[in-house]
């Protein structure tokens, strides 16, 4: 049985919770605080949440959303435009790719998963970044951001798993 436009409608703004999800984290992420040591602590949410939904649900979570998240990351940040919604496209591509093999796992084998693939996004970022400001940029607040998002994945990651509950399990019909 054909399933009427509005139910369409419907299952297409649930599929889109994703993704309004991560920027909200995002935003959350990124409000500025008095203390500048809490400032320097922004672990890349936008990283843990497109790694997460794209091995997790990647029907719903496509190169689409992540090129918006890696644009607004793009736009909320002071990198250059482009650098992060290449990670972005990437981590669907890697994260797609170990769906395969790692759909299910338990979640400290993810989390491991996740620490390997976010250092290697981590490296080719400050690779980027040095590329584009043509000099050896000092790897400190890379490596720092990347222990804060390793440390914060669980956090994000169980939010994320609660939220799956509630979302539909149909996939949009062409």
């Amino acid at each position: 049985m054909r399933d009427s436009w509005q139910e369409k409608i419907k299952l297409f703004w649930l599929h889109g919770i994703p993704l309004w999800i991560t920027l909200f984290l995002m935003f959350l992420c990124l409000i500025p605080s008095d203390s500048v040591k809490i400032n320097y602590f922004r672990p890349a949410v936008g990283l843990i949440c497109v790694f997460y939904w794209s091995l997790k649900r990647s029907y719903i979570f496509s190169y689409i959303s992540a090129f918006t998240v890696g644009f607004f990351m793009d736009a909320l940040s002071s990198s250059p435009l482009g650098i992060n919604i290449l990670l972005m496209m990437l981590m669907v591509f890697v994260a797609q790719w170990l769906a395969h093999y790692f759909q299910n796992t338990s979640f400290g084998a993810g989390w491991v998963i996740f620490g390997l693939v976010g250092m290697c996004a981590f490296a080719l970022k400050w690779l980027l970044l040095s590329i584009y400001y043509r000099m050896l940029i000092s790897p400190d607040e890379i490596i720092f951001n990347y222990m804060s998002t390793v440390m914060f994945y669980p956090l994000i990651a169980a939010f994320s798993e609660w939220m799956q509950k509630y979302l539909p399990q149909e996939r949009i019909d062409e």
